[in-house]
């Protein structure tokens, strides 16, 4: 059985050109208002993992990155009181390892 942990790529080639392009940008962010910070949080979790409470490491590849810009742009869009702060800083590329795309389980 073959599980994908975060992208839907139906082949071999299409995982290794995204794996190949993937660079690594955390997400952190400092949300007052608990139910904008809980929906941030959960479109944070379709693009990486979270490594503290408030701070996501994604690796994307350009399409992603460009969605994930456009996403968060909406979300600051919306209305809300209180303060907030969301930042992407890319990472050093040499510094982390890629995560595995694929997993057999035997």
């Amino acid at each position: 059985m073959k599980t994908d942990s975060h992208h839907d790529l139906s082949s071999p080639a299409a995982a290794a050109s995204v794996a190949a392009h993937a660079l690594p940008v955390y997400a952190a962010y400092d949300i007052s208002e608990c139910r904008r910070r809980n929906r941030l949080r959960r479109l944070l979790f379709g693009f990486g993992e979270p490594l503290q409470e408030s701070v996501f490491l994604c690796w994307l590849d350009p399409l992603h990155q460009r969605r994930l810009e456009k996403l968060l742009d909406t979300f600051r869009q919306l209305p809300h009181a209180g303060d907030e702060r969301i930042d992407c800083i890319p990472a050093r590329t040499g510094s982390l390892q890629a995560p595995a795309r694929e997993w057999v389980i035997e």
